[in-house]
């Protein structure tokens, strides 16, 4: 979550470049706000590309200014997105996640088509993939980048103890009970926010059921409380029974749990591949700079479907008001964005300074080039082994799922419900939310 491709020809860039420039030379200035979800330390690059982009939207387009607004990603999407979208006031361009987000917002016609803009560009043909931003055969949104999931580990530890990368499940325990004897945490895990641990439950019901079995909750072809699911959560439940991650992690904030990795505390971590950017920075990593491996989430037993497949795609990005067609100088800006930000130059930046896989088809010498950890070769290796990916839960599933599975993982972890209630819980949302679409 990898491929050769064509460079956009630089006779259609600059055409591109002249017909964005004409526009906004002669009405008055406007100011856009821009949502991001760029806080902390670890998303420092993210946001030094977002700026750089406006910089250079800023000259191509005059008296465009632009106002950051900066929210945490889980407020964004659940919270001051969705009243936005209710009132007709979202920001001209957000960050947007894809799936059933995008389908949302596309239905209700408060997202700019981009269709005719990529064309314009030449860069319809550009992505890997835009089928998360794309309802009825137009685009809404763009990727910034690939992700896929896995284990970060303590690569010194593994050696020092002779351990070796789990292929299956039970091999995967029989190593937390080795790290857990030793006084070590065997997953590090901070989830104050649900999505955190969702991500390792995503993977592990994926193993358990197949990873096409997602797909089937909106339909009603699938449902959260078949056997195997049940199987899944029970796995999980059993899991934090037995200490594998640390006491008091619903209390905790997300980065937390990577600095119970570089401190030594906890061995393992399942995170995105976006994480990979802390372990190559000295100030944010220490003495666990450049000392982590990766591999994915091993085989289960009797599993159904591919025990490859990872939990990747490209769902998080960026989408436009669609208000901003009705304003030629906010249009103009909105072209600049889009050509700025997602073009070969950017691709390979957040490859390299943040370990964000490229979106779209990269140049094969440039990315040959590409200066990358070699925990970012490991994340690419297994991406490259995979049998293919599948797209995080929340994607595919309505928001009031979303929400139901959200505080149902964290009532799991808390001792507060069986892995059997919590998914009888959620398959009646998703019954209502099923049958409110029809």
């Amino acid at each position: 979550m990898k491929k050769s491709y064509l460079l956009i020809p630089l006779s259609m860039v600059l055409v591109a470049t002249t017909a964005i420039s004409s526009v906004g030379a002669a009405d008055k200035s406007v100011t856009l706000v821009v949502r991001h979800t760029q806080l902390g330390e670890a998303k420092q690059q993210r946001l030094n590309i977002l700026n750089d982009v406006l910089k250079r939207v800023s000259k191509d387009v005059s008296g465009v200014n632009f106002k950051l607004d900066g929210v945490d990603s889980d407020v964004n999407r659940k919270e001051k997105l969705r009243s936005e979208m209710a009132t007709n006031s979202a920001p001209a361009i957000f960050d947007l996640f894809g799936g059933a987000d995008t389908q949302l917002y596309a239905s209700e016609g408060k997202l700019l088509d981009l269709t005719p803009i990529l064309k314009e560009l030449g860069l319809q043909d550009k992505f890997i993939s835009l089928g998360e931003f794309t309802v009825g055969g137009k685009v809404y949104g763009l990727p910034i980048g690939g992700y896929q999931e896995g284990y970060f580990y303590n690569k010194p530890y593994f050696e020092q103890k002779k351990l070796k990368v789990p292929q299956t499940l039970d091999e995967l325990e029989k190593l937390a009970d080795v790290i857990k004897k030793s006084g070590k945490t065997p997953f590090a895990q901070a989830s104050k926010q649900a999505w955190v641990p969702l991500m390792t439950a995503n993977t592990l019901w994926s193993r358990y059921a197949g990873p096409d079995i997602t797909s089937g909750f909106a339909t009603g072809k699938t449902k959260w409380n078949s056997p195997e699911m049940v199987a899944a959560f029970t796995k999980y439940q059993d899991w934090v029974n037995k200490g594998y991650f640390k006491k008091g992690e619903l209390g905790l904030e997300y980065a937390e749990q990577r600095n119970q990795l570089i401190r030594g505390e906890a061995i393992m971590m399942y995170d995105g591949s976006w994480a990979s950017s802390v372990f190559a920075d000295p100030k944010q990593a220490g003495k666990m700079t450049n000392q982590v491996g990766y591999f994915a989430m091993p085989k289960a037993s009797n599993g159904k479907g591919s025990q490859t497949a990872v939990n990747g795609g490209f769902s998080n990005g960026y989408g436009f008001s669609a208000k901003v067609k009705k304003d030629a100088k906010q249009l103009a800006a909105v072209k600049s964005f889009i050509k700025n930000m997602y073009n070969d130059e950017m691709q390979i930046r957040g490859l390299e300074a943040d370990g964000v896989l490229p979106s779209m088809k990269v140049d094969s010498g440039k990315l040959a080039k590409a200066k990358v950890s070699d925990l970012v070769k490991d994340i690419i290796a297994v991406g490259n082994k995979a049998s293919g990916a599948f797209p995080a839960f929340d994607s595919m599933v309505q928001a009031d799922v979303n929400t139901a599975i959200s505080e149902g993982i964290q009532k799991l972890i808390g001792g507060q419900t069986t892995a059997k209630k919590m998914l009888d819980a959620v398959q009646k949302v998703q019954q209502e939310a099923n049958d409110n679409d029809e």
